[in-house]
């Protein structure tokens, strides 16, 4: 029985001393105050963005940063996280809100030279039987924002068709999972594992995998939008290596960890701040396929009762904030009641594992990258508090990460909460935290209320969603994390976040002058 971590969707390797960090910040000034005046951005990213191919269907909301740079979709993110056209111009439903009809705008060109039609999207979204793009899962037969058909009556119309009424399905079609991508790749999808083919501002011109990926800007891109010609995105798994980085000036920007902020501003980096990520334990296996004892939700209640919250951001996770919740404190669905019923209780703990009939507990591994050992070591000690035993099997391999998911009960994920009815279809009910396909009425019927209530109903029916997600047992939640962009001040203004997304936006990157 196995678990495993992300670093935000990502993973990370060991950490470097941070007196290492505050070395070689020494004597960089001079390799900072160069950058301010070239026409290159340089990003320090938190994962390998690709370590599966350029498909950005395979991946989660958390490379969002990263191939905004070379394919649009459907809606993107506004400045405020809410769901904007992008390469839709206009979009209606139906009076029964059983058929969305997306009017698409003309003139868009992919990087394999091929245009945007209805007929290519159509081509997209009937992938979303493969079970390989995780973005799609929801969209599948069965899936939590099942489509039914997508119909292209005209050369720029695309009419979707669900087996229930959704009001607000322009959310499931943000970001990620309403990317397009080229006809060359649709017809032969190796094309993807050499590069993107899609019709972003930047075109990738460079690549060596898991060290940089070069994008230099499309002529017809707005360079008022975009304006670096070319964006550099350096990954730097380690969280002190990628302050390192950011620090001695071989970045323009970093995602700085919330271990390392402090480190950071004493060293000169300023900093941007936004909060809605989530550190949870996510359990994949809800039906026992791989662990047995977690097909049973009180085993996975115990494990919640089980945590010290205020400890753990006390011990390992200073400046977050502890919480039961599914949502960020800033969502209408956050439910304080929640972090009074899964307070610490070791005793309610073994007496639910017991219940669950496991009285002397029971082993599991989980699989984590580097960076994460003491949040899982002080999470072991607390497990062993009530007889469980969670053994940690420490690896740096992305590609291993990534291809064990299906076989693990457990991970410990930061998690972005950009979006409560997106991030519940996208990842957890419909995406890759639940490669099981596992079906749980009450969520599912938590969630189609809170994507088809009203703007006056939503507050009280995303938070029934939370609630049910928790008490389900579908994530154990542990703190909510701030999360920060590390930047040179002399280069970059401010970046900015849309709504509680973990990441920057792309376009928010501008230079000073």
């Amino acid at each position: 029985m196995t678990g495993f971590t992300f670093k935000r969707l990502g993973v990370s390797t060991l950490a470097l001393a941070v007196a290492t960090v505050s070395l070689a910040a020494c004597g960089s000034s001079t390799n900072s105050a160069d950058r301010s005046s070239s026409t290159t951005l340089t990003i320090g990213y938190d994962s390998d963005p690709a370590p599966q191919g350029y498909d950005p269907l395979l991946y989660g909301g958390g490379q969002r940063l990263f191939y905004e740079s070379v394919y649009q979709s459907l809606f993107a993110e506004g400045a405020d996280g809410q769901p904007v056209p992008e390469l839709v111009s206009s979009f209606s439903y139906n009076k029964a809100k059983t058929q969305m009809k997306l009017k698409l705008k003309s003139g868009v060109t992919f990087t394999d030279g091929s245009k945007l039609t209805a007929q290519l999207v159509k081509e997209n979204l009937d992938r979303r039987s493969d079970s390989k793009l995780q973005a799609y899962s929801g969209f599948a037969k069965g899936g939590s924002s099942e489509i039914t058909d997508v119909r292209a009556p005209s050369a720029n119309t695309v009419v979707l068709t669900f087996p229930a009424a959704q009001r607000s399905f322009q959310t499931n079609l943000a970001g990620v999972p309403g990317t397009i991508v080229g006809a060359k790749a649709i017809s032969d999808p190796s094309l993807l594992n050499r590069g993107p083919d899609g019709s972003g501002p930047y075109k990738m011109n460079a690549a060596v995998k898991g060290s940089s990926y070069t994008m230099s800007r499309q002529p017809r891109t707005n360079t008022g939008t975009y304006p670096f010609q070319t964006i550099v995105y350096k990954p730097h798994l380690d969280k002190n290596a990628r302050l390192n980085a950011q620090i001695s000036g071989q970045t323009d920007v970093s995602l700085i960890d919330t271990s390392t902020e402090q480190t950071a501003a004493s060293n000169g980096v300023s900093l941007a701040k936004n909060g809605g990520t989530m550190l949870d334990l996510l359990v994949f296996d809800k039906t026992g396929v791989s662990s047995k004892p977690f097909g049973n939700k009180d085993v996975r209640l115990a494990l919640s009762y089980a945590i010290d919250r205020d400890a753990f951001v006390k011990t390992v996770a200073k400046g977050a904030q502890p919480t039961a919740n599914a949502f960020p404190k800033s969502s209408p669905g956050y439910d304080p009641a929640l972090n009074t019923q899964y307070s610490y209780d070791v005793a309610k703990a073994k007496q639910t594992l017991s219940q669950a009939g496991y009285p002397n507990g029971f082993s599991f591994t989980i699989t984590a990258s580097p960076t994460n050992r003491a949040e899982l070591e002080f999470l072991q000690n607390e497990f062993k508090a009530i007889g469980v035993d969670m053994k940690i099997d420490v690896t740096t391999s992305t590609d291993q990460l990534f291809a064990a998911i299906n076989s693990q009960p457990l991970g410990f994920i930061p998690l972005t909460m950009s979006n409560e009815i997106g991030v519940t279809t996208g990842v957890l009910v419909g995406g890759f935290a639940n490669p099981h396909k596992t079906q749980d009425p009450l969520i599912g019927a938590a969630l189609g209320a809170a994507a088809n209530a009203s703007a006056s109903d939503y507050p009280a029916a995303v938070k029934k969603l939370n609630g049910s997600l928790i008490n389900e047992g579908w994530l154990i939640p542990v703190a909510e994390q701030y999360s920060y962009a590390g930047y040179n001040a002399k280069v970059l203004k401010a970046p900015a976040y849309p709504g509680s997304d973990g990441y920057p936006l792309l376009s928010s990157f501008k230079p000073v002058s």
